[in-house]
């Protein structure tokens, strides 16, 4: 059985309409998760905080490896963070989501890169180009397994061989110490009825994805060590502390919270 539960609605797969889209459909909804997830203070933002200046640092040594101007393909890109902090260190910037409304907030924050609403696995017309670089985050874990494998299998067919790099996060490790919780919450949600984002992934569960989608995992770095409950107390900034410390390719990447793989076609 497989042990991820999904924490948006099973999605059908011979439907064209994602778990995503039905999720963030509602511009309300969509202004609620933008400032309450990466709202100032957050536990998301402060791991950004770690993560930027690390992507910003593999883009500047891939182009320099590969010597042209990099193509960016931001996938799921939802309401823009990865792509506004990107696009200005690439040559050409594309980001796709299924959802109009995320797409309409990301239009406010990105100031060149080219925004396409739709469903990849539908429309092949959407990606009509490869691409030295493809970014994936918080995506692994919002959609049911073969839509993971077929969107994975669809950005392999549109990434730059053998030298592009696919860069993709798991925000929610199963092997981290915020699982015990996720635990307590999945039984909490569960007997309530309610849908909450309560997915996990192992590290050794999403390289096994990617190298049957077709990627090796060539670099591993982790973020945030210590449970998120502890920013939401006084010691929060020594939690931040501490894992900007443990953060990156150290020993206890497998154990982060967040994982961010990096990735060359096979």
């Amino acid at each position: 059985m497989n042990r991820l539960i999904l924490d948006r609605p099973i999605l059908n797969p011979m439907s064209t309409t994602s778990s995503y889209a039905n999720r963030f459909q509602a511009r309300d909804d969509v202004a609620s998760y933008d400032l309450k997830e990466y709202g100032a203070g957050s536990y998301s933002s402060r791991i950004w905080e770690l993560q930027r200046p690390q992507l910003t640092e593999i883009l500047r040594q891939h182009q320099a490896a590969v010597r042209h101007s990099l193509a960016l393909l931001d996938f799921a890109c939802g309401t823009g963070r990865v792509l506004a902090s990107l696009e200005s260190n690439v040559g050409s910037a594309d980001g796709i989501d299924i959802s109009p409304e995320m797409v309409a907030v990301a239009k406010t924050k990105c100031k060149k890169a080219r925004l396409q609403v739709g469903d990849i696995l539908t429309q092949p017309e959407l990606l009509q180009k490869t691409y030295d670089v493809i970014t994936a985050f918080r995506f692994l874990l919002n959609v049911e397994p073969e839509i993971r494998r077929r969107a994975l299998r669809r950005l392999r067919e549109v990434i730059r061989v053998p030298h592009g790099l696919l860069m993709v996060n798991v925000h929610g490790n199963s092997r981290s110490l915020r699982h015990p919780a996720i635990v307590w919450r999945r039984w909490r949600e569960t007997s309530h009825h309610t849908d909450a984002m309560l997915n996990e992934m192992s590290p050794d569960e999403a390289r096994i994805l990617l190298r049957e989608c077709g990627f090796q995992v060539v670099r591993q770095f982790g973020y945030g060590v210590l449970p998120p409950t502890l920013y939401r107390t006084p010691l929060r900034n020594f939690a931040f502390a501490v894992d900007k410390i443990l953060a990156g390719e150290r020993g206890c990447n497998d154990w982060a919270i967040d994982m961010l793989f990096v990735c060359r076609p096979v």
